[in-house]
């Protein structure tokens, strides 16, 4: 008994000691720009608390409610955001663990914080901070010299880490932005300290490498570390080393910040690679990071627009508006960017260097006439190369080539090529290419013009011809087919258009594209976002923003589809045509008995708004008569109960129907549903028919027990009765 007594102590003490601790946080920030009378005023402490204290509010658990704030205060006021701060834990509550965050931000030297006229010794702030009374205190310091708070405890600067501590640890840690003899440095370009603007970029989520999607205080402070000493190599006041002191006890780590605490997340796909800059709607850097591939990132923003560009070594991508959404993961990858020319940048005095400058020299040269089977510049040359088999360039030429075979310009060149066979450029060509089988540029900027290909992996001019092919555009395709494999900011028009992107339209018989821009214009068109319009006989997109419009339109998110057969996962407005199928829309059919004594099907597909009718129905007794139509209708009451007004054409055979011997029927119905359960409601309602003959026939349809009226005007006579019909519906209503 004593046995089974023990053993159930142990597993209840084990139990309690596994228990989640509810834990508490509060967060103290102080900004100082003024640092006394002796010391350049800072530009943006206070901006720097504020972000921290933002970060850790929207992501670090921190209730705004205990969140204090001290903005240029002297020692007075620092001591007192102290005191408040104690008053605040007073009297701990049993099984809750509380954490205390301290940010400063601001002057300081060798003796302490320099707050205006006044110096907070190191020794009051480390004694401030010991005597909180909480499991947890982290303290943070954004200050010139703040790593002599570390040497007072005998901390040595060692590289940046801290050992994992558990959710119970307790104890302290002190991060600094710089150690004991180091200026901690802040930039206009970024508008904050190197230091916290590295630090809460981690905290948003840049600093977490598990991909838990959590950030722990050694990994923010390892993130904080490498940036900060990244930015600042190359600046006038030198390199800067955060430091820190620590005495943690446990097994674990202090998580600082967790994305589920966020419901705008921007995620960073794993095929990204390179050193991406954030920045905001106003132009500001939101953050900075290095993305590696392979290694998807998640950061939590505020909601708004954004702006991204990554640069690699040899390319520029820009991301213009990237919209951040509240209850939604924002995806940024590769095809939402699209690649940017660096701004070239010409050395002085120094013919030989990278831009124009080669072609300045060949420009300045004299002019001469190269004729020769094979012509080929080993100089800048302003020459004609007329070679009779090739012409070739090796080195800057301004001029023009012209050759039977091929041309060659291996170097820059501005001027004309002229081919029976093959033009290639290898640099950036400023001119036209034209030949009866085979364009190819690196990168032009006037004209390419063949009977048979183009290819220009970065052209901003024209090109036309049988088949036209390029990377990056800005200017006209025009064509039998066109492909443009990344942007196009201008206009495809051919039979057939292929691209990646285009900003502004497409027009042709086909047009294909993943971004079509603003407009799509052809027969067929198939885009993955067609912009504002999609027209054509047949329109493909996942997403049209305002209108689709066609014989067939087939569209994932569209504003409004026009046209005979509409379908779409989801449209802002209700579609207009003969058959609508709306995702976000009603798709249910009604079983119904009605006063013929026959059984029906009516399909309603579209929206409760306008949707169409699918309707017919046959006697249960006998092959004929048999009756199928096709009508429009409207709902009163969205969803669930509700009542319905519609308009049908049937046509009713009394035997084959190849055979011509039928009547028209037009009913008008109204009726109302009752739902039972979710996709299941009872339907009634009443009818008006008007039934008319065709070639003399005679009618073959009328109401149990011959109730009815004719209308006779001049060779025609319709049957006229108002009917009942009861049934259930069943499907999406």
């Amino acid at each position: 008994m004593k046995k089974t007594i023990f053993a159930f102590s142990l597993i209840f003490a084990v139990f309690l000691h596994a228990a989640p601790q509810k834990v508490e946080r509060y967060l103290l920030v102080a900004g100082a720009n003024n640092g006394g009378s002796d010391r350049v005023k800072l530009r943006y402490a206070e901006s720097d608390a504020n972000s921290f204290a933002s970060v850790m509010s929207q992501m670090g658990g921190v209730d705004k409610s205990n969140v204090l704030r001290v903005f240029d205060p002297n020692a007075k006021a620092m001591q007192n955001g102290f005191a408040e701060l104690g008053k605040r834990l007073q009297g701990k509550e049993v099984g809750v663990r509380r954490e205390v965050i301290v940010y400063y931000s601001g002057h300081a030297d060798e003796k302490g914080l320099r707050l205006g006229g006044d110096v907070y010794s190191w020794a009051e702030f480390r004694k401030n901070v010991n005597d909180i009374n909480a499991d947890v205190k982290v303290a943070i310091l954004d200050a010139c010299g703040s790593g002599a708070i570390t040497r007072t405890k005998g901390g040595v600067s060692r590289p940046a880490f801290l050992q994992d501590a558990s959710s119970e640890m307790k104890g302290y840690a002190f991060l600094t932005s710089s150690n004991e003899n180091e200026a901690s440095q802040e930039s206009d370009r970024i508008k904050g300290s190197f230091f916290t603007h590295s630090l809460v970029g981690g905290l948003r989520g840049a600093a977490d490498m598990t991909g838990n999607g959590k950030v722990t205080l050694s990994e923010a402070y390892q993130y904080a570390f490498d940036e900060t000493l990244r930015n600042t190599q190359n600046t006038s006041a030198g390199s800067q080393h955060p430091n820190r002191d620590m005495n943690l006890a446990g097994t674990g780590d202090i998580v600082m910040t967790d994305l589920r605490e966020t419901s705008a997340i921007l995620t960073l796909d794993s095929n990204l690679e390179g050193r991406l800059f954030i920045r905001d709607e106003q132009g500001n850097l939101f953050a900075e990071l290095n993305k590696i591939r392979g290694r998807q990132i998640e950061l939590g923003m505020p909601i708004g627009k954004y702006s991204i560009q990554m640069e690699v070594p040899s390319k520029i991508w820009m991301a213009k508006e990237v919209q951040i959404s509240e209850g939604k993961k924002n995806v940024l990858s590769m095809k939402d960017m699209q690649s940017i020319e660096r701004e070239k940048a010409v050395a002085r005095g120094n013919a030989d260097s990278s831009g124009m400058t080669g072609l300045d020299s060949a420009r300045a040269k004299p002019f001469k006439v190269n004729f020769n089977a094979y012509a080929y510049n080993k100089e800048p040359a302003n020459e004609l190369q007329l070679g009779v088999f090739f012409a070739g360039a090796h080195r800057a030429l301004y001029g023009t080539q012209v050759s039977i075979i091929g041309n060659t310009a291996m170097d820059d060149m501005a001027g004309t090529q002229a081919s029976g066979l093959m033009n290639i450029a290898t640099k950036n060509f400023y001119g036209a290419q034209l030949t009866s089988v085979f364009n190819y540029a690196d990168s032009i900027s006037g004209l390419q013009a063949s009977a048979t290909l183009n290819i220009a992996k970065n052209f901003n001019g024209v090109q036309a011809g049988i088949t036209n092919l390029t990377g990056t555009g800005r200017g006209v395709q025009a064509g039998i087919i066109n492909i443009n494999a990344d942007t196009l900011d201008g206009l495809q028009g051919a039979v057939i258009n292929i691209a990646s992107k285009v900003s502004i339209g497409q027009g042709g018989v086909i047009n294909v594209a993943n971004d079509a821009g603003s407009v799509q214009g052809g027969v067929v068109n198939i885009a993955g976002d067609a912009g504002l319009v999609q027209g054509g006989v047949m329109n493909i997109a996942g997403k049209v923003e305002k209108l689709q419009g066609g014989v067939l339109n087939i569209g994932g998110h569209v504003g409004r589809q026009i046209g005979v057969i509409n379908i779409s996962a989801e449209s802002d407005h209700t579609p207009i045509g003969l058959l609508n199928i709306v995702g976000n829309g009603i798709f249910d059919g009604t079983f119904y008995l009605d006063e013929t004594g026959r059984t029906g099907l009516a399909l309603h597909m579209g929206t409760p708004y306008l949707y169409t009718v699918l309707d017919c129905a046959l006697s249960p007794t006998d092959k004929w008569p048999q009756s199928s139509g096709l009508g429009l209708g409207t709902r009163f009451g969205m969803r669930g109960n509700h009542f319905s007004l519609d308009y049908s054409y049937i046509n009713v055979n009394n035997e084959n129907p190849l055979r011509k011997k039928h009547n028209q029927l037009q009913k008008i119905r109204l009726g109302a549903a009752y739902e039972l359960l979710t996709g299941l409601a009872l339907s009634s309602g009443l009818t008006f028919n008007a039934l008319s003959r065709y070639n003399g026939e005679d009618f073959y349809l009328e109401p149990r027990g011959g109730y009815h009226w004719h209308w006779t005007f001049g060779d025609h006579k319709v049957r006229l009765w108002p009917g009942l019909y009861a049934g259930f519906t069943v499907g999406k209503f």
